[in-house]
């Protein structure tokens, strides 16, 4: 979700902000906010993979109304973000905030294979050869944007 990350959501009743390493920073903001508007909040700081464990279950504590923010590497977004949504989060639950190069899965209009892509807005598929425009359609079941044939 790209949305302004300089103000806390309007009536919420909790506020949660995880972050790897690299994305704590970008939260501060947030939770001076949260601080000074003497908003309830946690915060938690992951430095590895196994200490995922502790979200599960501090996700499954939480009640209706809280807020979640997302911040960090996209590996380390796209993963939290996964155990959010099996905690019962939904999409409008929380806020992401990707930091450093973002990657994206692009899948073939043409063969349906997937490839990966950075910036580019145009590639030639690995697999069938075949030109393709990044699109900005964007297919949460597949977890990837879809690649149309350029047509010139």
């Amino acid at each position: 979700m790209n949305q302004d990350h300089s103000s806390l959501m309007e009536g919420k009743r909790k506020f949660l902000f995880c972050a790897d390493s690299e994305g704590a920073r970008s939260l501060y903001i947030l939770v001076r906010q949260a601080m000074d508007e003497n908003r309830p909040f946690d915060f938690h700081i992951l430095q590895e993979e196994s200490e995922e464990s502790l979200v599960n279950e501090w996700f499954s504590q939480q009640k209706m109304g809280a807020y979640l923010y997302i911040s960090g590497k996209t590996d380390f977004v796209k993963r939290i973000q996964g155990e959010a949504i099996k905690a019962g989060f939904s999409e409008h639950d929380l806020q992401l905030l990707t930091i450093g190069p973002a990657k994206k899965r692009l899948v073939c209009c043409t063969c349906h294979a997937e490839s990966e892509v950075s910036e580019q807005t145009q590639i030639i598929c690995a697999y069938c050869g075949q030109e393709l425009e990044v699109s900005d359609h964007y297919s949460r079941r597949l977890d990837a944007y879809l690649g149309y044939v350029n047509i010139k």
